[in-house]
């Protein structure tokens, strides 16, 4: 029998087998599964794209009279720095916030100027034809699609939807096995060939991306075509005029037939070969702490807006220093978070596949313990 372990115990694959995320206890991989659908860990792309790089590079004295942002991008990332230190229009408030002494004025002006910025972007985000293969505007959403409400203790739903909270999809701290979450999808009414469209939030955390996005890289590593994430919240929804309802619907029972996509997950093998390029998405404090050498940091909040997926222009930004060229890998500590950019670089157009931190732990664990057998043999 084929299992499901988690992309976060060994990350994708084996030949009939789907390794999916082995969600790390929180008490060991520090990230709890609400705490990754908050969206906000106080650091900002948008504010600090220049920081992004290797946090070895703080280490060096080379390069004298550079900023640590600026030698990371010439000694590590190889960029010019030409208009590296420009702020756009559109950056005006940022920089504001950034240069200006602070004091009581200068907090409240923040205050003020935040929220309509945030307002302001989550109004202006457009979606290319691309971007709406995964993301499901809410006028373009059909009485034909299964709509799939994954939010743990929702007490409002889109009328006719079914619900399957995230945290059924795991089975303790790690991913269901194949036959059960082909058995689980089945008895809710799903079947591999049926439209779906996903949504929900991680309510007791104040709601984010996170938990929809993850639901969407596990049905389609089972090998869901048609799936997509609603590009919004049920609040969305409700503003947009359409009907919501405090309870769910109940489907006819399907066959649900798992036909495993093994191009979403990364392995150790693969995370070390070289061949692709390492996203780390936690907390800047985390990559600091310690990462796989050679990753770059892209806080998982960076693609966020409002609780939406960023606009593409805006993600481009992000994704700056990376090469499209090159197949990416991005993780976070159970990869519950690096689900969100991994979405969004597969919105983007990259070659892109989801890992652990704990995975990439355990295997160095065992491979230095084997290497001490061997030296000692």
């Amino acid at each position: 029998m084929t299992t499901f372990k988690s992309c976060l115990g060994s990350c994708l694959v084996g030949v009939g087998i789907l390794t999916l995320l082995m969600l790390a206890n929180a008490a060991h991989g520090g990230e709890a599964y609400c705490d990754a659908c908050k969206g906000d860990s106080g650091w900002s792309g948008e504010k600090a794209l220049d920081q992004i790089g290797n946090i070895d590079a703080q280490k060096t004295e080379v390069m004298p009279g550079l900023s640590t942002a600026q030698k990371n991008r010439v000694g590590i990332w190889k960029q010019p720095l030409a208009g590296f230190n420009k702020t756009s229009a559109s950056e005006e408030s940022n920089s504001l916030q950034e240069n200006v002494p602070v004091n009581n004025t200068t907090k409240s002006l923040a205050k003020k100027i935040e929220p309509r910025k945030i307002a302001e972007e989550n109004t202006s985000i457009v979606r290319s034809a691309n971007a709406k293969g995964l993301l499901v505007p809410i006028d373009e959403v059909t009485g034909s699609q299964v709509l799939l409400d994954i939010s743990e203790n929702a007490t409002e739903h889109i009328t006719g939807s079914i619900a399957i909270p995230y945290t059924n999809f795991l089975n303790g701290t790690n991913v269901r096995s194949e036959a059960e979450l082909a058995k689980m999808l089945g008895d809710a009414g799903i079947s591999r060939g049926d439209p779906v469209v996903i949504y929900g939030e991680c309510m007791p955390c104040g709601g984010g991306p996170a938990p929809a996005t993850f639901v969407y890289w596990i049905m389609r590593s089972l090998g869901q075509e048609n799936v997509r994430v609603l590009d919004g919240r049920v609040t969305d929804w409700a503003l947009a005029g359409k009907p919501t309802a405090t309870k769910t619907a109940f489907l006819p029972a399907k066959t649900y037939t798992p036909q495993i996509n093994r191009n979403f997950s990364a392995d150790y093998d693969y995370v070390k070969s070289g061949s692709a390029q390492i996203v780390d998405a936690r907390t800047m404090q985390e990559f600091g702490a310690n990462s796989i050498p050679g990753a770059i940091n892209i806080p998982y909040d960076n693609v966020i807006i409002n609780s939406k997926i960023r606009d593409e222009t805006k993600l481009a930004r992000v994704f700056a220093f990376l090469d499209k060229k090159q197949p990416v890998v991005v993780y976070t500590n159970t990869g519950l978070k690096g689900s969100v950019v991994w979405f969004a670089l597969t919105l983007q157009g990259y070659d892109a596949r989801l890992y652990s931190y704990e995975n990439y732990l355990y295997n160095q664990a065992a491979t230095g313990k084997a290497d001490a057998t061997n030296a000692t043999a």
